[in-house]
């Protein structure tokens, strides 16, 4: 069956008859989330800003549906629809999710394949980019977390490379945490990539990246919607086995800040330190000498200018009210990436709507 909407009706059909409907322990769960990205990146001329020029043009449609019992225990299916508009082929394959999730009060937990959106907690662009954030909508392994008045924390898994013959062995383990209250909070990230080498292409490189962070938040005190400052020390851990064998150790401080009055706001970020992506450019991803680029580095790419260069990102953005469960976010974007200015507008709409 080659159309993937046939097979997705099937599956939901199939779902909703295995549902037991008999007792009250039990009930029906479904959720719908629609997410569209306009997204136009003009950085010049590519000889000279670090970031290329390109559009990001498309949507996401991912429907779920599953069962829960025994209050929080729950088995779910459904499947991640992309449309990259302007290709030949309007909607692409589909990506399946099925998964395990717990639901506790304090404790969550998720096993199976899952979306994106169900972790929590701060990840500077250095860790994952927009674009990854939107063209990587699952994770594939397992995640726990812990949430409560004061703290929370989680600890995942996200398996994304089965080694073949092209194909290296890929996983990523990733970790944040922050306590603190409504005003002082303090915390770190982690994240490990270890990216392994396919059948013919041999090698391993360890992508490490924490970060130390403390966040001032005067939001409640202004009664504004947004109000912080928040400074990150980061710290990689870049090992190349094969073709490099010696560790590097590059850091950097980051200073982030983010004002937002009714609908307007204002983002700013700088960043100051070494390369935090040393391998991005070297030719060793497989055999035809590609670079490792965004198969090894999920974060954005203006992290890897390093030296005395200051990196810094200023958004304005807009995001009105609408109606409950629709989201929408207009952004003017401006970098500068040490040596030239480059501007990125984005319109954003993410509509979610269901019983969990």
């Amino acid at each position: 069956m080659k159309n993937p909407i046939y097979t997705i009706c099937i599956v939901l059909a199939l779902t909703l008859l295995l549902v037991p409907t008999t007792t009250s322990a039990q009930h029906l769960l479904w959720d719908v989330d629609f997410e569209f990205r306009f997204d136009n990146r003009e950085y010049g001329d590519p000889s000279k800003m670090i970031a290329p020029s390109e559009t990001i043009f498309g949507a996401k449609l991912t429907p779920e549906i599953g069962c829960e019992w025994n209050d929080g225990h729950s088995i779910k299916t459904g499947a991640v629809l992309p449309a990259t508009f302007g290709d030949a082929n309007f909607m692409g394959s589909p990506e399946w999710l099925a998964y395990y999730q717990y639901n506790g009060r304090q404790f969550h937990a998720y096993a199976g394949k899952f979306p994106r959106k169900k972790m929590i907690g701060h990840y500077s662009a250095a860790f994952f980019s927009d674009k990854t954030l939107f063209e990587d909508r699952a994770l594939e392994g397992m995640l726990l977390q812990h949430s409560s008045k004061y703290a929370s924390s989680e600890l995942g898994c996200d398996w994304n490379g089965h080694n073949t013959d092209t194909r290296r062995e890929k996983f990523l383990i990733f970790s944040t945490g922050h306590v603190g209250g409504n005003i002082i909070q303090a915390g770190y990230t982690l994240t490990l990539h270890h990216h392994a080498g396919s059948y013919t292409v041999r090698g391993v490189v360890d992508n490490g990246l924490g970060a130390l962070w403390a966040k001032l938040d005067l939001a409640k005190v202004l009664q504004w919607e947004s109000a912080y400052v928040r400074g990150s020390w980061l710290k990689a851990y870049q090992n190349d086995r094969r073709h490099i064998g010696v560790p590097t150790l590059p850091s950097g401080f980051e200073l982030d800040a983010e004002v937002q009055i009714k609908s307007l706001g204002v983002r700013a970020t700088a960043y100051q330190g070494d390369d935090l992506m040393p391998y991005y450019d070297s030719p060793y991803e497989d055999a035809n000498g590609a670079p490792y680029a965004d198969n090894l580095y999920h974060g954005d790419i203006f992290y890897h200018i390093g030296g005395d260069q200051i990196y810094g990102r200023v958004e304005l953005f807009w995001v009105p009210r609408v109606i409950d469960g629709l989201n929408l976010r207009i952004s003017s974007i401006h970098h500068w990436d040490g040596n030239h200015l480059g501007w990125q507008q984005v319109v954003s709409l993410a509509v979610n709507f269901g019983n969990n």
